[in-house]
This record gives C-alpha cells, structure tokens and sequence, in this order.
C-alpha cells in the first residue's frame, strides 16, 4: 500500500472478499474497477488547487468569528478563540516543510471545523448543513481519499458525538435532537452522495492522465528509437553519453561505418538494404547484450556503449565489428570502428563522439588508402607493360597535378586523389589501336571516334576498383574543356571536377613541352604562353595561374624537370585542339 494511504479504501473491500469469497468476489472487483486509484494527481496540478483551497480556509477564517458574534450564539471570546483554531490548521497548510499529505490534512480539517462552527453559530440551521456538500466537492479537487473520508467521518463523528451532548448546537429539530446517531448517519450518507458526481469526474480525471501520461511515454521512446531496427537513435545516445560523463562511471564508447553497404544497396536494391540494417542491428544489440547498449545513427552508422573497465575497448570494438560483419553471394559487409574511454579521453558526449569519429575514419581512410594504393599499382602495371611510352608522360603529370592540387589548397586527400587520377588518366589508351595512337599526321574523323572513347574506358577501367570510384570520375572528365566543347560529356566550367581540370592543363603542358614525330617540343616559356592563350577557353584560367605559380617555385621546377619526358609520346596540340 502507498505510504500516502491512497488505497484507504481497499482493506474493507478485502475483508468483506475473504469473508464470502465466493459470493463477494465478483462484487468486489468491480466496486474496485469503477473506484479511482487516488493520490495520483501530479506536483504542478495539486499545488495549485492546494492553493486555491487555502485561499477558502483563510476567508473561513475571517468568517467564522464575524458570523459567530453576528449570531449571538457563542461569546466574542469563543468566537475569537474558534476563529484561532482555525488559523493554526490554515498556518500548518500553508507550511511549505510539510509534507503534502499533512498540509492536505490541515487544510481539510480546517474547512470541515470551520463549516461544524458555522453549524453552531446559526443554533443547528439545517440550511447551514449544506457547507458540508460543498465541501465534499470541493475537497474532491484534491483527488485523494484521505480527505474525502475525512469528511465523512467528520460528519458522522461531529454530529453524533455533539449531537448527543449539545443537540441544539447541531439540529435545529425534536426529532434529530432525540436520535442525534441516526441522524449523524443520515447526514453522512448524503455528504458521500454528494460526492459521487465529484468522484467520477475524479475517476476520469485519472484515466485521461493515465493515457495522457501512456502516449506521452509512447511519444518519448519513439523519438529516442530508430525506426528501422528499434535500437536508441542519436537522441538516446547523446543523453546516455552525458549522463556517463556526469557520473563518472568508465565505460567504452564504440561507433562503427559499414564498409560495403552502398554497393549492397546498389545491387539488392533498398529493401534489401533495409533488411540488412535491421538484422546486423539486431546482432550488435545481441552481441553488447547486458553489458551496454546498442544505437543506430542513421544511414550505416552503428555504435555502442559497453559499461565496462577501459582495458576491455579493444576487446569491445573488436566484438561490435564482428556482429556487423557478413559475406554472402556478390557482396562482403565489414564495419571500421573507433573506440574511446569514458570519461577518462572525452568528458562530454561531443568529444567522446568528435574524439570515436575521428579514429573510425583514420581507420577507414588508412583501409582505402591501402585498397587504392595497390589497385593503383596493378592498374600502372598494366599501363607500363601496353603502353610502355607513356610511363614518363604519366610521372610528369602526377607530379605537376599534384603540385597545383597542393597550391590550391584542396587539402592532402584530394590532392592525393588528384595525383591517382593523373597516373591513370591514360590508361583507356590501351584499348586504342596503335596505328591511331602513333600516327605522325592529323586523325580523321573516324580515327577521332576511337580517339575519344578512351576516357569512358579508362573509366570503366579505373571503377573496376571500389577503391578507385572517385579517381574514375576524374578520369572521364580530363579531356573536358571549360567551354563545353571538350568529351565525353560536354561539361563546361565548374561543372567539371576540379581534378580533371587539373590535369588537363598539366597534361597539355607536358605534350607541348616534349617531342613529337611531326614537331620539336616548345620551349616552357611558348607552352606556358599557349596555356595562356587557351585560358577561359579550354582550360580554367584559376588553374593556369596555379600552375604558373607551381613552375615559378623553384622546389616545383627542378621536380617537374627531373620527370620531364625524354621520348615522344601520343599527346595534342593545344592551340589547335588536337587531342590523343
């Protein structure tokens, strides 16, 4: 039973079950089915209607002894003195140390006293009774049972009690003054009555805040819970993060990225996809188990919490991995992860999630780079044993592309992708015939049409490496020209990569600065005055100012000098838009 007496009610209830069980039971049941539990109204409900219900004491307290001398029943003393008494309860309901049960005993009492003065003041009025009903109403505001019996004991216990030994104080009747019990009985009968109306309102009153408080509850979890695979979304994480920062208890953080989900996605399609997520979801909850919890971030994003010592985080990530880890026909899902101490290397959530960020991508990155690298290689390999001639050409690019990149300021990883992008910029020219490719004159329009094929096959080439997708949009845009006039697809302007645009003018630069069968190679100075020429044209004029910079550093030149190619080589000719 709640320490509050809230289930006053429910011990009669019982011993009338024990005594007829059989009969009783179903009655029972159903009086406790339609009661209202009581003593549930919530702290920002009850203190205002506590409040209002003092506010009626403190004007009962000025009443009672103004009504009382009015009367002249009672002397100014006596009326002064019951006015007193009252004020102490309304004092003791007012105190806020009190506990809410006893400032809720206080206050009941002190209108019930001040309606049985009242009662006395007016010689036993029988209209005066009709406080009473009043405040059974009005103490049902309370929706509590503690003052609602109160009441009704009051009644009983005031009007037999002083009925019996001052009957004209309570009863204005010979009748009542004779049976002053049965008539106490009668008038607590008909307060209960009065309160029906008051308990349903009561019992509703609780119902609509039991669902209020059932939907509410629903509403919380849902915006804590992803709807995918019903594991805690970011809010529930970041909450969990700061509580475990504010308590100071160690834990392991782990966020973990799918390597792999994308081409899933691409191949099974969505559905699929989705139906992945929610299962390696349900392996990583069931994997942490009753030693932490489990969240989705969104997209393919996982983490965990593991509640437990700092030492066990390799351990912990290592686990996490393994549950987001599957293989099957055509696809291989793995989950790069970073890991983090709490609170010990991140003492709030936004570092501890910054902080596990910043090693699952170091991670990542360092995997891919190693992937790109070596497809990078093979790929070159293969380059060097069709197309031996160009392996200086393709070093002399790389090194100049990577050069603008850097005086750009696009920052390490693109300027490493730039520079894998210019090694293999060529490589769809081992599909070209090399009766096109080492022709001394002008191509023909049908040898032109081969020509221009080779960038979508080194494309095609190139994305054969997942490793390598990015290096091979480069690839197809470095024959695009910043006027739209270049291929494959026509692209002008920023809306080429930016890579591409790189190693074009790097490209054009080392055709011009080398021999050809038909021509001498121009001297630096006249290939840079041709970049010049064609600036806003076929090549991004912030380029040619970048590399024109890159060649006026000395580190630059001597760098560019020592690749620069010795051989002839299948380039173009700028000016004249002459490409191979």
């Amino acid at each position: 039973m709640p320490a509050d007496g809230s289930h006053a009610t429910v011990a009669p209830l019982r011993r009338a079950e024990e005594a007829h069980p059989l009969t009783a039971r179903s009655a029972v049941l159903a009086v406790r089915k339609w009661l209202p539990r009581g003593g549930s109204l919530p702290s920002e409900e009850w203190a205002p209607r506590h409040a209002g219900i003092m506010a009626l004491l403190w004007i009962n307290v000025l009443l009672v002894p103004i009504f009382s001398i009015a009367g002249g029943h009672t002397t100014v003393v006596h009326s002064v003195d019951a006015g007193f008494g009252i004020g102490v309860l309304a004092a003791l309901g007012a105190a806020p140390r009190l506990s809410r049960k006893l400032r809720m005993a206080s206050a009941s009492l002190g209108l019930l006293s001040a309606a049985a003065l009242f009662i006395h003041a007016s010689g036993g009025l029988i209209e005066m009774h009709f406080y009473f009903f009043v405040l059974i109403i009005v103490l049902t505001l309370y929706e509590d049972w503690m003052p609602f019996l109160l009441a009704i004991v009051f009644v009983l216990i005031h009007h037999g009690v002083v009925g019996t030994v001052q009957p004209r104080a309570v009863f204005d009747r010979p009748v009542e003054w004779e049976h002053p019990w049965t008539w106490a009985s009668i008038h607590a009968a008909y307060v209960a009555a009065a309160g029906v109306a008051a308990i349903a309102a009561w019992r509703l009153n609780e119902d609509v805040r039991a669902k209020m408080r059932a939907a509410h509850e629903q509403l919380e979890v849902a915006s804590e819970t992803d709807s995918l695979t019903s594991l805690g979304n970011r809010r529930k994480l970041m909450a969990d993060l700061q509580a475990i920062a504010e308590n100071g208890r160690p834990a392991i953080f782990v966020i973990l990225d799918l390597d792999g989900f994308k081409d899933y996605n691409d191949t099974f399609g969505h559905p699929a996809g989705d139906s992945l997520l929610a299962r390696l979801g349900g392996r990583l909850q069931e994997a942490v188990g009753g030693d932490g919890t489990a969240y989705r971030l969104g997209g393919d994003e996982f983490c965990a919490i593991w509640r437990v010592a700092p030492a066990a985080g390799a351990n912990a990530a290592a686990v996490c991995s393994a549950a987001l880890s599957e293989r099957g026909d055509g696809f291989s899902i793995t989950a790069a992860c970073g890991a983090v101490a709490l609170p010990s290397e991140a003492s709030t959530a936004e570092s501890a999630l910054q902080t596990a960020d910043m090693r699952m991508y170091g991670v990542k990155q360092g995997s891919r780079a190693s992937t790109s690298i070596q497809s990078r290689d093979v790929l070159l390999q293969a380059l060097a044993e069709l197309r031996p001639h160009l392996g200086e050409h393709v070093d002399a690019v790389t090194v100049l592309a990577k050069n603008v990149a850097t005086r750009l300021e696009l920052g390490l990883r693109v300027a490493e992708q730039v520079a894998h992008a210019a090694q293999l910029h060529d490589i769809g020219k081992i599909a070209i015939p090399d009766a096109i490719l080492n022709k001394p004159g002008p191509l023909d329009e049908q040898e032109w049409t081969y020509m221009r094929r080779h960038t979508l096959i080194g494309q095609r080439i190139v994305s054969a490496a997942p490793a390598l997708m990015e290096v091979g949009e480069l690839v197809r845009s470095s024959h695009e020209r910043h006027d739209g006039a270049g291929y494959p697809d026509g692209l002008a302007g920023d809306a080429i990569p930016i890579g591409a645009r790189i190693i074009s003018v790097c490209d054009a630069f080392d055709a011009m600065t080398s021999d050809r069968a038909y021509r001498s190679a121009l001297a630096p100075a006249d290939a840079l005055a041709e970049l010049r020429r064609c600036s806003g044209t076929q090549f991004d004029p912030a380029v040619v100012a970048a590399f024109e910079a890159t060649l006026g550093d000395p580190g630059d030149r001597s760098e560019v000098g020592e690749a620069e190619p010795k051989e002839p080589a299948v380039t173009r000719r700028v000016g004249q838009t002459v490409k191979r």
